[in-house]
């Protein structure tokens, strides 16, 4: 009587490969803006005598944290597109080119979090002078990282299309991936 095996489960590559990719875009993008949180310019401002505070530089604090928000995921996005083509040889295509697009956004939210847990918080009891971070909202800035990172990675394929595979070279890949 033949000996029976347990069935086994193996997730398939493709989905260990988008994983990997989400966790990298997350860590990577929270990394960011950790710091980001840490180097954003503060508002600063005095007591006035009616009980108030003056502030000072409202909108170039406003606009330096939008900017440097799009700036930032943008350029992880672009490198988030571009470590996917080359590290994804085997995956390429459109479903590739939307998981990229969806981890860029994913990264681009937890920027924004880490960000503004490392940020400076208004004080609870502020004395003669107050220093803190105000919290901006993103509105279409969310889609810049997304966007370059799609862009840098249809560039890449654009540029650098796959090259067709003889069926003794596909038969070798197939062997391949299914070895344990």
């Amino acid at each position: 009587m033949p000996a029976l095996r347990a069935p086994s489960f193996r997730i398939p590559r493709a989905i260990g490969f988008g994983a990997g990719l989400l966790a990298l875009a997350l860590l990577g993008f929270s990394v960011a803006g950790a710091a980001w949180g840490l180097w954003r310019p503060a508002l600063k401002g005095h007591r006035v005598d009616d009980g108030g505070y003056a502030l000072r530089n409202v909108a170039n604090v406003q606009f330096d944290s939008y900017i440097t928000f799009v700036l930032i995921t943008g350029a992880l996005g672009m490198a988030l597109g571009l470590i996917a083509y080359r590290r994804g040889e085997r995956y390429r295509g459109v479903g590739v080119l939307l998981w990229v697009a969806l981890a860029s956004l994913a990264g681009a939210a937890s920027f924004y979090v880490f960000g503004g847990a490392t940020a400076t918080s208004i004080p609870d009891d502020p004395g003669e002078i107050v220093e803190f971070v105000p919290k901006f909202s993103p509105g279409i800035a969310w889609l810049v990282g997304p966007f370059m990172a799609m862009f840098t990675y249809w560039s890449a394929v654009f540029v650098n299309p796959p090259r067709a595979v003889d069926d003794e070279e596909a038969e070798a890949m197939a062997a391949e991936a299914e070895a344990p």
